[in-house]
């Protein structure tokens, strides 16, 4: 539920933790997941107040920043109790265009939510790989932040994609397959040989029957046997 973020320096939003106005300077320095419910963060305030449960949309990366709405700021709910924070090397720092409800708006990467199953028996969404999607994190120009999935993003550099960057001209589709390299027809189930492999492979034992105690013989059960 509960898990650490870079530290962030940003500007609370006073209506949502108190019956003031205005800002108020704090550290944001965790986020808490629960199922269906928008992204929240720890703020320690200048007040000296933990407070726990701040929505994305309350808070700003400087004080006058323009205020967005929730929907702008996060498209997709969390989901579930088991979230992951992650800082990827490549895309710290990175520039971007994050593609929100109400348009498109400039700004940087700051670190990736993703999530695990809660359980095996109730996994949601999670192990459904067209509806499965990260959170990326990022610190928005107009002073606000957006916690976006990847096809909402289009990312741009000064050696690579460049600054007009158009994925959408790509064609690219929802992944909605699951890849897994283990199956049957490799079987090494009957080997004992560290470097092992399957009948004809060069450069590997194969399996005989002698590799094989659950399938030996009478006779070579016998054998082998001593007191």
């Amino acid at each position: 539920m509960n898990c650490d973020i870079p530290y962030l320096r940003c500007w609370v939003r006073l209506p949502f933790v108190s019956s003031r106005d205005g800002v108020e300077e704090a550290y944001a320095f965790g986020i808490s997941s629960v199922p269906g419910r928008a992204l929240a963060f720890h703020c320690m305030m200048n007040s000296g107040a933990h407070y726990r449960h701040v929505p994305i949309h309350a808070l700003a990366l400087h004080p006058d920043a323009p205020h967005r709405s929730l929907g702008d700021c996060q498209l997709w709910d969390c989901f579930g109790f088991h979230a992951e924070v992650h800082v990827f090397s490549y895309l710290r720092d990175h520039e971007c265009i994050a593609h929100m409800r109400s348009g498109d708006e400039d700004g940087v990467y700051l670190f990736t939510v993703d999530w695990l199953p809660d359980s095996w028996d109730r996994p949601g969404f999670v192990m459904q790989p067209e509806q499965n999607k990260c959170a990326h994190v990022l610190a928005l120009d107009d002073g606000n932040l957006a916690a976006l999935p990847t096809n909402r993003i289009s990312w741009k550099d000064g050696y690579f994609i460049g600054r007009t960057p158009n994925p959408r001209a790509s064609g690219y589709r929802v992944q909605d397959s699951v890849y897994q390299a283990e199956d049957s027809a490799f079987d090494v189930s009957g080997t004992q040989h560290l470097f092992y492999g399957p009948t004809g492979c060069s450069g590997v034992q194969e399996a005989t029957q002698d590799d094989r105690p659950g399938e030996r013989t009478p006779e070579a059960q016998e054998a082998t046997w001593t007191p």
